[in-house]
């Protein structure tokens, strides 16, 4: 079953139920009429001719079932009630000079009184009710030959009749509104809940390819700086000095080596080698260390409080704002010295890279950097609700703290 059906009110899927019992009504009545034509003066004293009310029962099926499908088919159920309410009243019209033909076509009442409430809304349902007891009474007391007066029995037994009509149909139609109600609250949360998957996948999209962006610029990018770095200091030292052109070659050689390695685990989705064997702060030492060798500008390493496993993500983060610094400081500050202190604090983590450099204001952008690392730095920590500060002076080098909480 479609998830369309499954929604659908149980009263709209057995419409044609009350279709079907206005079609049989009618049906039935025809058949009793011919049937009772085998005497052409009944006690009602009304011709035996069928034809006229074949007739009229034939206009009755067209006008009904052609009036309702056009009105149904051009508008919408709460656009002009007021049309259907008019087919409703030819019905009325023609049953009455149907039942004045022939008694046999009171068995369309059975149907007549479902087509009301179900194609009328309940002022118009009610008042097309009343004319049709209306109708009734006085075709009844006509036929009886009694006054349309209180004293009438017949008008006291159709006037409860009715009321009782109208009160189950505005009961039902009370249900109805409720149950339809629900159903679009229902379709409108589960078309909420589907907005919200669609968002969310929309945002890990997004997520996933800033983490991508992120971890490129963190591995990739830099790696690729450094070996342009080694090329050219290489370059430069040819022919003159071979030993120093070998060195930058070899090391040329190691980063893109590195970083081949680190692009296998950037489409894998792991984790940073130096984390999987290591510790955090054994993990940043390495890295200090082969700056130092790579830069000859000398590291002070120092880890404060009692270390404790962080949150993987945690971990990452730390390690490449550690990676963006250093390659920061290295193509931009002109430092000679650099102070890296990595604190745990309880509940708080704080990484802290400070140089003895030329300070922000007077460092001039590299041709080979993207702009991207401090943003990618304050998107990681963002994440995992931490904090990135810098402080910069002119001439006494910069500091670059990354506060973020353990229990995160």
């Amino acid at each position: 079953m479609s998830n369309q059906n499954q929604h659908t009110d149980i009263w709209v899927r057995w419409d044609w139920l009350w279709t079907a019992v206005f079609y049989s009504s009618v049906t039935f009545s025809v058949v009793i009429m011919l049937l009772d034509d085998g005497e052409p003066e009944a006690a009602s004293g009304r011709p035996g001719d069928i034809w006229l009310p074949l007739a009229v029962t034939a206009v009755l099926l067209l006008w009904h079932g052609g009036g309702m499908r056009l009105v149904y088919r051009r508008y919408e159920w709460e656009e002009r009630p007021y049309l259907r309410f008019l087919i409703i009243l030819g019905d009325i019209f023609l049953w009455f000079v149907l039942v004045n033909l022939s008694p046999a076509y009171y068995f369309v009442l059975a149907g007549l009184f479902s087509q009301l409430f179900r194609h009328l809304p309940i002022p118009y349902a009610i008042v097309a009710t009343v004319l049709l007891i209306a109708t009734i009474i006085y075709q009844q007391s006509s036929d009886a030959g009694l006054s349309l007066s209180l004293d009438n029995p017949i008008v006291w037994i159709y006037l409860f009749a009715g009321a009782s009509s109208i009160l189950l149909g505005v009961w039902m139609s009370a249900i109805i509104g409720q149950s339809t109600q629900r159903r679009e609250l229902i379709e409108q949360l589960e078309s909420t809940q589907a907005e919200l998957v669609a968002t969310q996948r929309r945002e890990g999209m997004l997520e996933e390819r800033q983490r991508l962006a992120r971890e490129i610029h963190d591995t990739l990018a830099q790696g690729f700086t450094s070996i342009i770095m080694h090329l050219e200091a290489a370059e430069q030292a040819l022919p003159l000095d071979p030993e120093t052109t070998h060195n930058h070659l070899n090391r040329a050689r190691d980063t893109a080596r590195s970083s081949l390695e680190q692009a296998r685990r950037v489409v894998q989705d792991l984790r940073p080698e130096l984390l999987e064997t290591q510790s955090l702060p054994e993990a940043i030492g390495r890295t200090a260390v082969r700056w130092t060798e790579e830069t000859n500008i000398p590291i002070h390493l120092n880890t404060t409080g009692n270390p404790v496993p962080l949150h993987p993500d945690v971990e990452v983060t730390l390690l490449r704002a550690t990676q963006e610094a250093l390659a920061n400081i290295r193509k931009h500050a002109g430092a000679s010295q650099v102070n890296l202190t990595l604190s745990y604090m309880g509940d708080m983590v704080v990484l802290d890279v400070q140089d003895n450099g030329i300070g922000l204001n007077g460092a001039t952008p590299s041709q080979l950097s993207g702009g991207y690392g401090l943003q990618a730095m304050r998107e990681r920590a963002t994440q995992l609700s931490g904090t990135v500060e810098i402080e910069s002076e002119p001439g006494e080098g910069t500091t670059l703290v990354i506060s973020i909480p353990i229990n995160n």
